[in-house]
């Protein structure tokens, strides 16, 4: 009866730890229930340079964990190459917003194939994202016809987006999905244009409530026309077009709040390839971005603002780029003027207060090594070594201390916490050991339920459980003979080993070949043990053994002289021979 109740005991713990755990997993989060940096960068380049370069800009000034859109080619779909890049940014602390993209053909980018929505699935959820929410953007503006296979067709677009979602989903449910951007500007000009509001009507009766299937809203507000706009404007074709939207979506049906990612905005500066007077330059740019943030984008809807693009060398993009043109005058200082790597616009944002994110991530972990044996000796003192994988989403120790703590049997076994030493840091893939110590009390049995926290907080996953129980001491009983010898006495060193463990002990025999028992409290009952008995100058014999509580018969037979050994030692070789003494 105590027994069952120890059982419905630990049952009860583990259970209240799983529902603790498993709540928010495998489901989205909202990402402005975190501590969120809303400024980010569009990249074209996934590299370790270009991670390296955006993560400079976008979490500077107090700023951590800000955003990057990136884009990703159906051709592109290149697990170790991403996974690599997704390691990066884990390191840089940036959120990747993803976009699909398929292949350009002459001057338009190419239909979705048929079935395409699940190789999608399936090449993203083989990656370890960054952050519990996997933001993915369902390709992009695709009210213009060159980036719809030359022609608008907004029914094509909602079926399109409603199997990717489904798709995505299916999968796994971390899936953040996001609409594609769409161009606010565009007039209705079939086939090449579609305008944005007609798009959307026409996309809401081809898929009803397809807006309500979404986790975010993806907008490209840009400060039309021809990227010359005030940063004051409001109202479609403006730095302020996600509010036309979110109030368009609302009179199409739409159910939530969207949060909204601004993946595409920004303006046209004079210098490029080609100077052009006509546009404002570098200096006035700043300005614009400072306006933007601080009155258009400072809005707790909007969850992440990455204009249009930090590093562009050639046309048609050069005078969006955040970065000079290689070959400009750079990092110089002549005359007493200062030449940045940057335009005007970077320092602006360089310098913009901003916030320390700290996003979602999954803490999980994978017992590769030890456990708790299921047979311990009495009064023994254990030190096991646990050895744990990183399989989830964040660096152990990079903000709380990681450590793994004892829910069911701390008491009874006197196990203690186990801190990973705070100069260790663990990233997906790596190993860390904890050493678990505990004092076994004269009898009974237990349970042991081990969790892993990072600070206060337990992993994502079920504590790890274990059934063990106290008995008495291993002995073993261990006879041995010589060839050709009569008086077998003499000193011999038993070797002990198992897969992780080794012991090696001296034993002395009698005449009769029987040692006095051997008390090895060190050693595991109901455990398999590799026992090799050797003396010198005779072939060691091995026994393997399943050992028990109380007394082990350890019957090695009879030792073989090894003459090969003994050959070049006179006096050894004599000892060896039947007929010596």
């Amino acid at each position: 009866m105590r027994l069952f109740l120890k059982n419905i005991q630990t049952l009860a713990v583990v259970s209240f730890f799983f529902l603790l755990i498993t709540s928010p997993a495998y489901a989205i989060v909202n990402p402005l229930d975190f501590p969120n940096n809303r400024f980010g960068i569009h990249l074209i380049s996934s590299t370790t340079d270009e991670a390296s370069n955006a993560s400079q800009l976008v979490n500077s000034s107090g700023g951590d964990w800000g955003y990057v859109t990136v884009l990703v080619e159906s051709k592109n779909r290149d697990q170790p190459k991403w996974q690599a890049f997704f390691d990066e940014l884990r390191k840089k602390h940036l959120i990747p917003l993803i976009r699909l993209a398929t292949q350009p053909e002459r001057n338009f980018w190419k239909l979705p194939y048929e079935g395409e929505e699940q190789a999608w699935a399936d090449f993203l959820d083989n990656l370890n994202w960054p952050t519990k929410n996997r933001y993915v953007i369902i390709y992009n503006e695709p009210n213009q016809g060159q980036e719809w296979a030359g022609r608008v067709d907004a029914n094509s677009y909602a079926q399109i987006l409603d199997k990717t979602i489904a798709a995505l989903k299916n999968k796994n449910q971390d899936f953040f999905v996001l609409n594609a951007g769409f161009d606010a500007s565009a007039p209705n000009k079939a086939p090449l244009y579609q305008d944005e509001l007609s798009f959307l009507t026409q996309m809401n009766q081809e898929i009803p409530a397809i807006f309500n299937k979404l986790d975010g809203w993806v907008s490209h507000s840009y400060p039309n026309p021809g990227f010359v706009g005030s940063p004051r404007d409001s109202g479609k074709g403006s730095v302020q077009t996600w509010k036309w939207e979110l109030e368009t979506l609302k009179r199409l049906g739409l159910n939530k709040n969207l949060p909204v990612f601004i993946t595409e905005t920004g303006w046209k500066h004079a210098e490029g390839i080609n100077y052009d007077k006509s546009l404002p330059i570098s200096e006035d740019i700043g300005q614009y971005f400072k306006i933007a943030f601080e009155e258009a984008w400072n809005d707790k809807r909007v969850v992440a603002v990455t204009p249009f693009l930090l590093n562009y060398q050639e046309s048609p993009f050069d005078h969006f780029s955040f970065k000079r043109l290689t070959g400009e005058k750079q990092n110089l200082k002549i005359l007493g003027a200062f030449y940045p790597d940057y335009y005007s616009q970077y320092e602006t944002v360089l310098n913009f207060a901003k916030d320390a994110g700290r996003p979602f991530q999954e803490n999980k972990a994978q017992l590769t090594h030890g456990n708790i044996y299921p047979a311990i000796v009495r009064n023994e003192i254990y030190k096991i070594p646990l050895t744990f994988k990183n399989t989830g989403q964040s660096i152990w120790n990079e903000y709380d201390t990681v450590e793994i703590r004892a829910l069911q049997g701390e008491k009874e076994l006197s196990i203690s916490p186990v801190q990973l030493s705070p100069s260790i840091k663990v990233e997906p893939g790596q190993e860390a050991t904890f050493e678990v110590q505990f004092k076994v009390p004269p009898a009974g049995k237990y349970e042991v339920a081990l969790q892993l926290f990072s600070g206060s907080q337990p992993f994502d996953q079920t504590p790890y459980v274990f059934a063990t129980q106290v008995k008495s001491p291993v002995i073993l009983d261990i006879s041995a003979a010589l060839d050709w010898k009569s008086n077998f006495s003499g000193e011999y060193i038993l070797t002990i080993n198992s897969e992780d463990k080794n012991y090696r002990v001296p034993i002395f025999l009698n005449n009769l070949g029987q040692a006095p028992p051997l008390e090895a409290r060190y050693l595991i009952p109901d455990y398999t043990w590799e026992f090799t008995l050797s003396k010198p100058f005779y072939k060691p014999k091995t026994i393997r053994a399943n050992v028990y509580s109380g007394i082990n018969q350890l019957d090695f037979g009879k030792l073989e002289p090894d003459l090969g050994k003994a050959f070049l030692n006179p006096q050894a070789f004599w000892q060896l021979l039947p007929f010596s003494p």
